[in-house]
């Protein structure tokens, strides 16, 4: 079971850019910073 209800790869794509705008106009202080940070996280190639 995904976070994202099963559609197309575009939806998917509109729904990942709507979330990562939200989250980006929740950070008030040093933005770019946080989101640059957040965005470093989620993409990690953790093992």
């Amino acid at each position: 079971m995904g976070l994202l209800p099963d559609t197309g790869p575009s939806e998917a794509f509109v729904q990942a850019s709507r979330f990562r705008d939200d989250l980006f106009d929740c950070l008030t202080a040093r933005g770019d910073e946080l989101f640059e940070l957040t965005d470093a996280l989620l993409c990690a190639d953790v093992r």
